[in-house]
C-alpha cells in the first residue's frame, strides 16, 4: 500500500491533491481534487483557522492543514452545513486507531449524526476512517475527497440517502463502505489498491452504484452482500482487481431480481469480470476481456 504522502506515483496511477488519473487496457478516469494546500497559505477573507478535534457547527471554508491529530480531525456538530476542506489536509495519528478524519456519527456527548451536511474539497489520511458518517447523518454529501492510507476510507452506516461523489478511496481494508444504508448514491468515484474496493453491506437497499472506477484492489473491486437488495451496479470500470487473493472485478452475492447488473466493463480481474449469483438481474451491456477465468463471468452475459 503507498505511504502516507502528498503525492503517490505507483504503476500506471498517480494520486494527488490536485489529480487523480487512472489508466489501464485504454480505461481512463480523471477525478479533479482540491487545489494543493501549498496554493493556499494564509489566511483569506472568509476562511477558518481550525485545531484538531474541533467540533463544527456552522458552514466553514478551511485556513489550515492539521497534522497529527490525536483523536478525531473534526467533528460534525449541527446540520446543514458544508465543510469545505478547501484543498487542506487533515492527518491523523494511525490507521489502528479508532478515530475519524472527519466524524458525522454518534460519538461522545452527540446523540447522533447530523442531517443535510456536505464535506468537500480535501485530503483526509493516516486516520481509522476517513470519512465517517452514521446513525442519523442522512442525506449528506461527499465530494472531491481523497481519502488516502486509512484503515477505511470512507464509511457510511445506518443512513438515509448519502451521495458520495468525484472521490477517491486508495490504500485502505475498504475503499468505500456502505452497511445498512438506504438510497445511497455512490458515482463517479475511484477505489484504487485497497484490500476491497467498494462494498456494501448489512442490510443495504436501493443503492445505486454508478461510473465508478475500481482498479488493482486486493479483493473484490466491487463486493455486494447476500443480505443486500435493490442494487444497481452501472456503468463501472473493474479492471486488475483480486490482485493478491484470485477474485472479481464486481461480485454479486445478492439473489434478488431487483439487483440490476448492466454496462460494465471488467479487464484484466485474477477470476471473473463479473460473478453474480444467480436470481439478479442482467441488465445488458456488460463487457469483459482478459480475466483469469476463462468464462469472464458466471451469471452475467458479457461479451469482450
Amino acid at each position: 500500500m503507498p505511504q502516507k504522502a502528498d503525492c503517490v506515483l505507483t504503476g500506471d496511477f498517480m494520486f494527488s491533491k490536485t489529480l487523480l488519473a487512472c489508466g489501464l487496457g485504454g480505461i481512463a478516469l480523471a477525478c479533479a481534487m482540491p487545489t494543493p494546500a501549498s496554493a493556499l497559505a494564509g489566511n483569506y477573507k472568509g476562511e477558518t483557522t481550525v485545531a484538531c478535534g474541533q467540533v463544527i457547527t456552522k458552514s466553514i471554508k478551511l485556513a489550515n492543514d492539521l497534522h497529527n491529530c490525536p483523536g478525531n480531525g473534526l467533528e460534525v456538530g449541527a446540520a446543514n452545513i458544508t465543510i469545505d476542506l478547501n484543498g487542506h489536509t487533515i492527518d491523523g495519528s494511525g490507521i489502528l486507531r479508532p478515530f475519524s478524519g472527519i466524524d458525522n456519527s454518534q460519538a461522545g456527548s452527540r446523540p447522533t449524526g447530523y442531517s443535510g451536511v456536505t464535506i468537500k474539497n480535501g485530503t483526509l489520511t493516516d486516520f481509522g476512517t476517513g470519512v465517517t458518517l452514521a446513525n442519523g447523518a442522512n442525506r449528506n454529501v461527499v465530494q472531491h475527497i481523497l481519502a488516502t492510507v486509512n484503515g477505511t476510507g470512507i464509511s457510511v452506516r445506518n443512513v438515509d440517502r448519502p451521495h458520495i461523489n468525484y472521490s477517491a478511496a486508495t490504500g485502505a481494508s475498504v475503499g468505500i463502505r456502505l452497511e445498512s444504508v438506504t438510497n445511497a448514491r455512490v458515482e463517479r468515484n475511484a477505489a484504487l489498491y485497497n484490500v476491497n474496493g467498494i462494498l456494501v453491506t448489512g442490510t443495504s437497499r436501493g443503492t445505486v452504484l454508478y461510473r465508478n472506477s475500481v482498479v488493482n484492489n486486493a479483493r473484490d473491486g466491487i463486493l455486494v452482500d447476500p443480505t443486500v437488495t435493490n442494487t444497481r451496479i452501472d456503468n463501472n470500470d473493474a479492471n486488475g482487481n483480486g490482485t493478491l487473493f484470485n477474485e472479481d472485478g464486481i461480485d454479486v452475492d445478492a439473489t434478488d431480481a431487483a439487483t440490476v447488473i448492466r454496462n460494465n466493463r471488467v479487464r484484466n480481474n485474477r477470476d471473473y469480470g463479473i460473478e453474480a449469483t444467480p436470481g439478479v438481474t442482467d441488465g445488458g451491456g456488460n463487457h469483459a476481456s482478459g480475466n483469469g477465468n476463462a468464462a469472464q463471468c458466471l451469471n452475467i452475459a458479457c461479451t469482450p
